[in-house]
């Protein structure tokens, strides 16, 4: 691997620190997630967490508070899920404040193995372990947009002033001023490592909320990756090499304003409802109504475990204005289940988890106590499956970041359609790359009354028709694609001794959303050995997540010019670029992944360029 970056001079700003961190608060951050079934790990190491007032810094940006650890956190999203939390850091001095930005700075799976990977089990810093549908075992580095720039999530997270004292600790060492001075990100790059800042170090964990305890106030944030969503398969190259690429959607929570929705299936009864890795191929959403009122979108997924318990953590509400989830259970073998206006308010009932959590392999974690209400114990039906993928209509591209959503409307008159499955496109090949497992038959549905009582659930046809679905694709900065085309379970026919093909359908190109345009960003290409590499793509990012892409296989030769079309006029186009190389004659053998610091700014442009070396 071959990283390009500048760093900026220190600045030692201990003396400041120290005069205002009357006014900060310890604050705790942790890692938590959701992944498909066929995953038996997902290693995410990370070395800087960073703040900001503002939602639309670029990483470049000043008025960061950075904290880098000098011992990196690992943690494992398989087993850090359903409210266990595992710990990034604990006792960072955050000033006093409300943050509407979290960026996490991971470590990239080419660099050094860190100690807290090696400890996990893990053969790379960035890794996915997962079970292809033959039932071969693949142990594949996680591939990560622009790395130093790291994964920057949009939210609102409060810093209660409060007091240093007690006992505190840090995963690492931090400081609190990088936002201070005139110095921008480079200059600021190393205020809060030992070398400046207040240093405070000792060990990791989490808290669940924000408290006080003598003289210290601490509060508690948690970050939530959405593998289901967030995971990218795909393969490149002529011997269909495989990888994983990451391009996070991340959330962030306010673990203060927080509470979970929990329960439990009956699965005794059930047959064919597993998936290639033995776990159950079942997960649970919580969905709200879109922005625009034509569906529902989900918040926040989690898989049911192996004894049929799930728990939705953490949901956003607030103890004087309740929110609001419909709950929907879902995934190959079962008849999908609907729970609809399950109530959360803070203060409700508390519950400790312990069997609904697996063995944890991070740094530090926890299973917490939390505000829970319960749905109860349900039990699904088994149902017949079959399987999907996507086929673009002709002369219209799926946009690098698509999701591909299957739906289906309750039959009850006003009813917007529900979110059942969902699967990001592969992008570099505009498919799936694993075809999506559909429920074939009917729904079930019922409404939440109170945490704890028993959900009567009836079963009907969707709006659409038994094992029928509505499929339309979406992505940041694209309106929300048509819910027109429909995928229908195929006729099954008695004399068949083979799987049934999965179906295809049709999924129409999105158009930019309003106040977006087409952009163009120019890469100029210049090749360090000739013939080194015969392959490969430029990949454009925001903030860690995958935005356009272009081939680089016609100038990878003698060099030339490649463009690739993003959206541009919004807060949001602000890119960075990497690429991925390879020879044809051994693709995964030969494969370098190179990042590159510079930024192309089309926030008020349709145009940008850059000059890059390729290694």
């Amino acid at each position: 691997m071959k990283y390009r970056t500048s760093a900026g001079p220190l600045l030692a700003l201990a003396a400041l620190a120290a005069a205002l961190a009357g006014c900060s608060a310890h604050t705790d951050v942790s890692l938590t997630g959701n992944t498909p079934p066929q995953f038996s790990h997902l290693f995410v190491t990370t070395q800087d967490v960073w703040f900001n007032t503002s939602g639309t810094a670029s990483p470049d940006d000043g008025g960061w508070q950075k904290f880098h650890f000098s011992s990196p956190s690992t943690v494992d999203l398989v087993a850090d899920e359903g409210g266990s939390l595992g710990s990034i850091a604990s006792g960072l001095n955050l000033l006093a404040g409300t943050y509407s930005q979290v960026r996490i700075i991971p470590i990239d799976p080419s660099s050094a193995l860190t100690t807290s990977a090696q400890s996990a089990g893990a053969l790379y810093n960035a890794e996915a372990d997962y079970v292809d549908a033959s039932g071969n075992t693949h142990q594949l580095p996680l591939e990560l947009l622009n790395p130093d720039k790291g994964i920057s999530i949009q939210t609102s997270l409060k810093a209660p002033i409060g007091t240093l004292g007690g006992s505190s600790s840090a995963s690492g060492t931090s400081g609190v001023f990088g936002a201070i001075g005139s110095g921008d990100a480079g200059s600021n790059a190393g205020t809060n490592d030992a070398t400046g800042g207040v240093t405070t170090a000792g060990t990791a964990g989490t808290t669940t909320s924000t408290s006080t305890s003598g003289t210290t106030t601490t509060a508690s944030f948690a970050i939530n990756i959405d593998g289901a969503r967030d995971l990218v398969p795909f393969s490149f190259g002529a011997s269909a090499a495989p990888a994983v690429l990451l391009s996070s959607h991340a959330s962030a929570y306010d673990l203060a304003n927080s509470a979970g929705i929990q329960g439990t299936l009956t699965l005794t009864n059930l047959t064919g409802y597993t998936s290639v890795s033995g776990l159950p191929d079942i997960q649970v959403s919580a969905e709200v109504l879109s922005a625009d009122g034509t569906r529902h979108e989900v918040v926040l997924s989690t898989p049911v475990h192996a004894d049929g318990t799930f728990l939705l953590y953490p949901l956003a509400t607030s103890s004087s204005t309740p929110a609001y989830y419909d709950v929907v259970i879902h995934g190959g073998g079962i008849a999908t289940i609907i729970i609809k206006n399950v109530q959360l308010t803070l203060g409700t009932s508390s519950t400790t988890l312990s069997t609904a959590t697996t063995t944890n392999t991070s740094t530090s974690s926890t299973t917490p106590t939390l505000n829970t209400v319960s749905v109860g114990t349900l039990t699904p039906r088994a149902a017949a499956t079959f399987t999907a993928n996507v086929t673009p209509v002709t002369g219209s591209t799926l946009p690098a970041d698509a999701l591909i959503g299957f739906y289906q409307t309750l039959a009850s008159s006003g009813e917007v359609p529900y979110l059942i499955e969902s699967t990001p496109v592969d992008p570099f090949n505009q498919l799936l790359f694993n075809a999506q497992v559909l429920s074939a038959g009917t729904v079930d549905s019922g409404t939440y009354v109170a945490s704890g009582d028993t959900i009567t659930v009836v079963s009907a046809a969707p709006k659409q028709g038994a094992g029928k679905y509505v499929v339309a694709a979406s992505a940041p900065n694209y309106t929300a694609g048509p819910l027109t085309p429909i995928v229908s379970a195929p006729a099954t026919s008695s004399t068949s001794t083979t799987a049934p093909s999965p179906v295809s359908v049709s999924v129409p190109g999105l158009g930019l959303a309003s106040g977006a345009t087409t952009g163009s960003l120019l890469a100029q290409i210049t090749p360090a050995t000739a013939g080194k590499y015969d392959q490969g793509e430029l990949l454009v990012s925001h903030d860690g997540t995958l935005a356009g892409w272009v081939a680089l296989d016609a100038v990878l030769a003698s060099g030339g010019t490649v463009s690739a079309i993003v959206p541009a006029g919004t807060s949001s186009s602000l890119y960075y670029v990497s690429v991925r190389v390879w020879s044809s004659r051994n693709p995964s053998g030969t494969l370098s992944r190179q990042w590159f610091p510079a930024a192309v700014d089309l926030r008020s442009a349709t145009s940008g360029s850059v000059s890059l070396t390729i290694d």
